[in-house]
């Protein structure tokens, strides 16, 4: 048995503070050493090659996708103490907040369950062990380790399979070098309101050879965001008040390792461990409330075939969450989700009437297993089995048309076979403007919680909609998947000092997966079951552009207008919301090479109104029940500044300072989630 009382390397803000210091203080003498004595280097032009859009690689503008790719220098620049950060200046994306205080990625209007997160192209499964509450998959990679984030705005099926409806997020860490270097971090969040917390953490990474073709790459991470010390607002629920805080507190453990082996030019081989702990803290100073462990082993091969690539892989992930037992003072079972994948893919290229076509033909076999006993009063218990192969042919038509079409077949152990094609088209107006157009269709399979009928969850409205809450939502083996038709067109525009796109989207989502009044009452609460409803549709707008006024300062914005988000089923005249999703979101910012060794950025950020805001008075729904009002919408806009200093001590060692949300704005009181307040950001890395 644990609690915080106990000795911990992180059971107070001021050893921490100390061995933070002296970490920091101690990697000092080693950046003053480790000046860089190579010569002269000509920088030419970059070009930016990314490989989540395709199975091929391309540039960002030739991609058959929206994309954004945030490199290393960004994230260092911004002084990012994780992802989020950097991520809400990517177009077409929102950072989601709900009611448990978590922030999320939602895409152009959708859900954030809809959003597929992929570390070196491989998904992740450990938010299966939460029903809700999960802080994301963002935080599971330091920043140290982290080579760029590839962002796909749009649906990937095709390639990635169920949940990347929304759009993909690739981290893409560094591969493994040749002589010994790494970084480490020291990073400290100090707030002024309760709306966030202090935090505070220490992170490194480390790569070079063992041996002849032999080499490793690993990194840690060790962190912790203090529990809120009080409610920010209470509402009631059943019958009672409970407090609404702005985050969940934690303590977070990670250590990876990985080691590359060429044994001969053309092959190379992989071997990952990695495992983590996720400790959930109380918001009162009591006991823990939930212990997260991830643990995944990993075997990738790349084999270069003379005329193509042969890429595979082996995962293997298990994910444990127990709760805290407040009543007996004990851990319950943990609620398991284990993982098993096997992916092969051949990338090469031929010729076709004189033309280059650049293909890639895959498979996959996966295996998944949950165990819940804390969901509901009976053990939820399931596994299922996933197969699949796809097909994406890449061909340049003419000088100035190239058309990437794609085909998946997924065969579901439950569902059967599912169909998913994809077909996008890229036209070069100049060397410079490129249009681009595509279709594809995506499908989500329901998960093995919602498919099981002892599974039960208590909601205060969220799960409700579009009735008040509170209600019990319980599972359905009678659910069909969620389909979708996904339609985009924009310009990318890719210039000496300019860079721009803009892209239109529509996506019409059938039998979207919801839950459904079923006219039971017990114990007082109404019962819902999960079902399909009738349609969701998303449409809007989503622009970036980067300018460089000058070699020492650049000017960056992005835009995303939210036409329509909005789901509807039965009778009701009245459509909801699909996502906590601002109408109007923008960011703008500018970005200033003072002098050699010092860099400041700053960046203010729009957000609008709720897409699809429903107000309460005059709404009935069945029966002359009070229509609900979604929770998390937000009827007045406000505005998030940040602020941000980077600057070089010497060529090893950079110190970062900034500010988040200087002026501590917030939504208004009535929204059910808080922005993080006003925090002062202080954090040196330094290389080697």
């Amino acid at each position: 048995m644990r609690n915080r009382s106990q000795s911990s390397p992180f059971q107070t803000k001021r050893p921490l503070l100390a061995v933070l210091m002296g970490s920091t203080a101690l990697t000092l003498p080693v950046a003053a050493v480790a000046q860089d004595d190579t010569a002269d280097v000509i920088q030419l032009d970059e070009v930016v090659i990314v490989t989540s859009a395709s199975s091929i690689a391309t540039s960002i503008q030739d991609a058959p996708a929206s994309i954004t790719v945030i490199d290393q220098r960004t994230i260092e620049a911004n002084g990012a103490r994780d992802l989020r950060d950097v991520l809400r200046t990517v177009p077409g994306l929102n950072l989601t907040r709900g009611n448990d205080g978590n922030s999320s990625v939602s895409f152009r209007g959708l859900s954030a369950s809809r959003t597929l997160t992929l570390i070196d192209g491989k998904r992740i499964s450990s938010r299966n062990t939460f029903a809700r509450h999960y802080r994301g998959d963002l935080d599971i990679v330091p920043l140290d380790a982290i080579e760029r984030i590839e962002v796909v705005r749009g649906p990937m099926s095709t390639l990635y399979g169920s949940d990347a409806m929304g759009g993909v997020i690739n981290i893409i860490t560094k591969k493994s070098t040749d002589t010994w270097s790494g970084s480490i971090t020291t990073d400290f969040g100090f707030a002024d309101e309760n709306s966030t917390a202090d935090n505070r953490s220490i992170s490194a990474f480390v790569s070079g050879p063992l041996g002849q073709n032999l080499n490793l790459s690993a990194w840690a991470k060790l962190s912790e965001l203090d529990a809120p010390d009080r409610p920010y607002q209470w509402a009631e629920s059943r019958g009672e008040l409970v407090p609404l805080y702005s985050s969940n507190g934690t303590r977070a453990k990670t250590l990876g390792a990985r080691l590359t082996w060429t044994p001969q030019d053309g092959q190379e081989w992989g071997f990952e461990a990695q495992t983590a702990q996720d400790e959930y803290l109380a918001e009162d100073g009591g006991h823990d409330t939930n212990d997260v462990s991830r643990n995944s082993l990993s075997i990738t091969h790349d084999w270069d075939m003379g005329n193509g690539t042969l890429s595979s892989y082996l995962r293997y992930e298990d994910s444990e969450n127990k709760s805290w037992n407040s009543t007996d003072s004990t851990w319950n079972d943990p609620i398991s989700y284990d993982t098993l994948t096997l992916e092969s893919r051949y990338t090469s290229q031929t010729q076709v009437g004189g033309r280059v076509l650049d293909y890639t033909l895959g498979g996959l076999l996966a295996r998944e297993k949950l165990k819940d006993s804390q969901t509901s009063s009976e053990l939820i218990e399931g596994e299922v089995d996933t197969a699949a192969l796809y097909a994406e042919g890449r061909l340049q038509v003419n000088d100035a048309l190239s058309l990437t079409g794609g085909l998946r077949v997924d065969h579901h152990e439950k569902y059967g076979t599912h169909t998913t094609p994809r077909i996008y088209a890229n036209y070069a107006i100049s060397d410079a403007l490129m249009l681009k157009a595509g279709y594809s269709q995506a499908f989500v399979a329901p998960d093995l919680r919602n498919l099981n009928p002892n599974y039960e969850m208590g909601s205060r409205g969220n799960g409700c909609k579009p009735y008040q809450g509170p209600c019990t939502i319980i599972g359905n083996p009678d659910l069909k998947p969620e389909t979708s038709d996904n339609y985009e067109i924009g310009l990318n525009y890719q210039g000496d000092r300019a860079s721009w796109e803009v892209t239109a989207f529509y996506n019409d989502v059938k039998d979207m997966l919801a839950a459904r009044r079923t006219g039971r009452i017990e114990d007082g609460v109404p019962v819902f079951q999960r079902d399909n409803f009738d349609y969701g549709k998303t449409a809007g707008i989503e622009a970036g552009l980067e300018y460089f006024i000058n070699d020492d300062l650049t000017w960056t914005n992005s835009v995303t207008y939210i036409a329509e988000s909005e789901f509807k089923y039965g009778d009701f005249d009245t459509a909801y919301p699909m996502a906590t999703t601002p109408k109007w979101n923008v960011t703008t910012g500018l970005a200033w090479q003072a002098n050699d060794r010092l860099n400041l950025s700053g960046q203010v950020t729009y957000v609008g109104k709720q897409a699809g805001y429903v107000v309460e008075d005059g709404l009935v729904v069945g029966d002359g029940e009070q229509a609900s009002v979604p929770a998390g919408q937000n009827s007045k806009a406000y505005y998030l500044v940040d602020i941000a200093a980077a600057y070089d001590l010497n060529d090893s060692a950079t110190l970062n300072v900034g500010i988040d949300n200087l002026f501590n704005s917030q939504p208004e009181s009535e929204v059910d989630y808080r922005e993080n307040g006003r925090l002062f950001k202080l954090g040196l890395t330094t290389r080697f």
